[in-house]
């Protein structure tokens, strides 16, 4: 046999293999220390969120009107910045060339190919 199919024997770990009683005695104890939080978890079942929410009340009223006050001194005491300027979508692809505007090459003002409309002076 190799190592790897050797097996060990493991019963001397086991704590109920030299006591039978080991293990309804672990049990019992178990249940008997959780005996309180299962009961409290079987009534919280019938709780909904807003019963949760209306039991945080003393912590969760304080926090939102201190969070409010510090946004509200941080908002008053930031220095405003510039307003943002709105770009329409052609200025920003016209912006730095020397065309024309899609809308004038649209409504036929200025001069204008058909075939030369699609097609660079360089070629492709």
């Amino acid at each position: 046999m190799s190592d790897f199919e050797e097996r060990a024997l493991l019963g001397s770990l086991d704590p109920g293999s030299q006591d039978p009683a080991f293990w309804p005695r672990f049990h019992n104890r178990v249940l008997g220390e959780a005996q309180a939080e299962l009961a409290r978890r079987r009534m919280a079942g019938d709780l909904g969120v807003t019963d949760v929410v209306f039991a945080w009340r003393r912590a969760l009223v304080p926090m939102a009107l201190l969070a409010a006050a510090l946004a509200g001194i941080l908002i008053a005491g930031h220095e405003t910045e510039p307003p943002v300027q709105l770009v329409a979508l052609e200025e920003i692809f016209t912006e730095d060339l020397n065309l024309q505007p899609i809308h004038s090459v649209l409504n036929g003002e200025g001069s204008f190919h058909d075939a030369l409309f699609a097609v660079s002076e360089e070629g492709f």
